[in-house]
């Protein structure tokens, strides 16, 4: 259902006035909120966000120290909602609230808002938003600062990237590519800061970097059996990208943005069949090309038959994709069946 709706409107003839399109945005904006905030055992992680949650009691007070080991707010929120609120769901709650807020907004910049929503659908909120709590948080902050620095403010996507590593500090590993982004309109500046937050970052969060680059590169302890699929989609859409450059160069002013996204794509390709679970929790990240690039290539097709059938072709492959995933996924048994705190 959270599929057929977008799907809809996409397919819809039928053309909406910009302000109630806008106020319908939003509207599927509050059903995905509380689809994800107030879903309940749903999600790969449920089980470890519910029985450890940093070991976070109610009673006990907030130690800011553990800044240091990085999730601050995550680790705040819960601490809150554990003891004024009732616990995980308004944890989830309030963090779903951050993710959609950053993904409505970035949709809504596109030329077809609703196709750019459809495709978030099966990867993004499903998976991402339903399974891995933090790193959804943080692409919510991201998708919100991607916006900004399209639009030439700069310092904005800054601070929205590095509040996001406030839930999970990998989203830092962005600032290089807004860095790139600009390297010719401040070249010494930037790279400076770049390096600078870099060292601190790596002084601040060492242990968990060193714990993170052993378990999921040197030992490859945890191993992600849909990862190669999921790269695999990114690196579509990245070549669909390079197709269409051209024309994509002449209407938008950003396309340096999404050229650094699909170059990035194209590479954690191959990285993914020897690190797969790093690479698949790097290439989250860089969801959002998919929802620009399908989004905007739509429209640059002239014929109304051949846009029609490359529209119906994305849909068709993602209903495939969500598809087979639920019914063949590993590990989807972890999202069936959907619960909500609702309905409980």
């Amino acid at each position: 259902m959270m599929l057929i709706f977008p799907a809809l409107f996409v397919l819809s003839a039928v053309k909406v006035d910009q302000n109630l399109n806008r106020v319908m945005l939003w509207l599927f904006g509050i059903v995905l909120v509380i689809l994800i905030g107030w879903r309940s055992e749903v999600g790969g992680d449920w089980i470890r966000y519910v029985d450890t949650a940093y070991g976070i009691q109610k009673g006990y007070d907030f130690d800011y120290l553990v800044f240091f080991k990085g999730d601050l707010a995550y680790r705040f929120i819960h601490w809150v909602s554990v003891n004024h609120l009732n616990g995980i769901y308004s944890t989830n709650l309030i963090c779903a609230v951050f993710f959609v807020a950053g993904l409505i907004r970035f949709s809504r910049t596109m030329p077809t808002p609703w196709l750019a929503l459809f495709v978030s659908i099966q990867f993004l909120v499903i998976a991402v938003a339903m399974g891995y709590t933090r790193q959804a948080t943080a692409i919510g902050f991201l998708m919100w600062g991607l916006v900004d620095l399209a639009n030439g403010k700069n310092t904005r996507f800054f601070v929205s990237v590095i509040f996001g590593s406030f839930f999970h500090y990998t989203v830092l590993i962005m600032l290089v590519i807004g860095s790139l982004y600009l390297v010719k309109k401040y070249t010494f500046n930037y790279l400076f800061l770049l390096l600078l937050l870099i060292f601190t970052v790596y002084v601040f969060f060492i242990d968990s970097i060193e714990n993170m680059i052993y378990y999921y590169i040197t030992i490859k302890y945890h191993h992600s059996g849909g990862a190669i699929v999921r790269v695999f989609m990114n690196f579509s859409v990245a070549m669909i990208f390079f197709v269409y450059r051209k024309e994509l160069d002449k209407k938008y002013n950003d396309n340096k943005l999404w050229f650094i996204f699909s170059i990035v794509s194209v590479a954690l390709m191959p990285a993914s069949f020897f690190y797969s679970t790093f690479i698949d929790r790097i290439a989250i990240f860089f969801l959002p090309l998919q929802l620009v690039v399908l989004s905007r290539v739509s429209t640059l097709i002239e014929s109304t038959y051949n846009r029609t059938i490359f529209i119906i072709g994305v849909i068709f492959i993602y209903f495939s994709a969500l598809f087979v995933w639920l019914f063949f996924g590993n590990h989807s048994s972890y999202w069936l069946p959907y619960q909500n705190f609702l309905t409980i």
